[in-house]
């Protein structure tokens, strides 16, 4: 679809409003915003909201939540399928998804989607893939991590720990385990040799349009035309 002319304010939250009062559609209005975003994390009443895990990673649908929560009114079954279910009320092509957010917050974007929603498909698709697996194989006994990250879960939690300078947690906050997977991504991404990376993103890719496939079997809904070739792939080992 094309999209209207934008309300120039770098103010996402005053950005979002004025779009909304010019009638543009709430998802793109929020898209926009968006792409103003610059806070990092927050504490909203009491709950701890972080928009840029690791400094690198837009979780772009928590920030449309924020805006979208500090707008009275605005509610409905569209949001709900947006946030649960990965439905877009409309559908955007990639371009102006990207011009929406712009340069910078696009590839937070994209770092978000192949560093946390990729990778956390990558284990789902080893977890399968491992209970198929005969007792009499000899990697019967390997466990997920091993097998995708050639480590244990202990010794991963051990390095991610030794990283951030903290003891090694017992316990994760969704927050934390969002900054674990995202951390897990960069592991791979700096231990593995670019062509077993390039295959387990492709399986993990593989894997999300599965799941996906009653909605059009796209890996990512709210990039539905986007670029689907190995170049696309690789871009995940750009992130900054």
């Amino acid at each position: 679809m094309s999209l209207p002319p934008s309300v120039a304010t770098d103010d996402p939250f005053a950005r979002f409003r004025s779009e909304l009062t010019l009638g543009v559609h709430w998802y793109i209005a929020a898209l926009r915003a968006a792409g103003v975003w610059t806070t990092p994390h927050e504490v909203v009443r009491g709950r701890r909201l972080v928009y840029l895990v690791n400094g690198q990673a837009l979780d772009l649908l928590l920030v449309i939540e924020r805006l979208v929560s500090a707008s009275k009114g605005l509610r409905g079954n569209e949001l709900t399928r947006l946030l649960f279910h990965g439905e877009p009320p409309v559908l955007v092509s990639d371009l102006d998804f990207m011009d929406a957010l712009g340069a910078v917050n696009y590839k937070a974007y994209l770092n978000y989607f192949y560093g946390i929603t990729v990778e956390e498909a990558l284990l789902s698709a080893a977890e399968a893939d491992a209970a198929k697996i005969s007792p009499l194989d000899t990697t019967a006994g390997r466990g997920i991590y091993d097998r995708v990250y050639d480590r244990s879960l202990s010794e991963l939690l051990a390095a991610f720990a030794e990283t951030h300078g903290t003891s090694t947690p017992r316990r994760f906050s969704w927050p934390e385990h969002k900054s674990f997977t995202y951390w897990l991504f960069r592991y791979r991404m700096q231990h593995h040799v670019p062509p077993r990376v390039a295959s387990d993103t492709r399986k993990a890719l593989k894997y999300l349009r599965r799941l996906r496939a009653a909605t059009g079997g796209s890996a990512d809904p709210m990039r539905p035309d986007a670029e689907r070739s190995l170049a696309d792939i690789e871009s995940a080992g750009h992130c900054r």
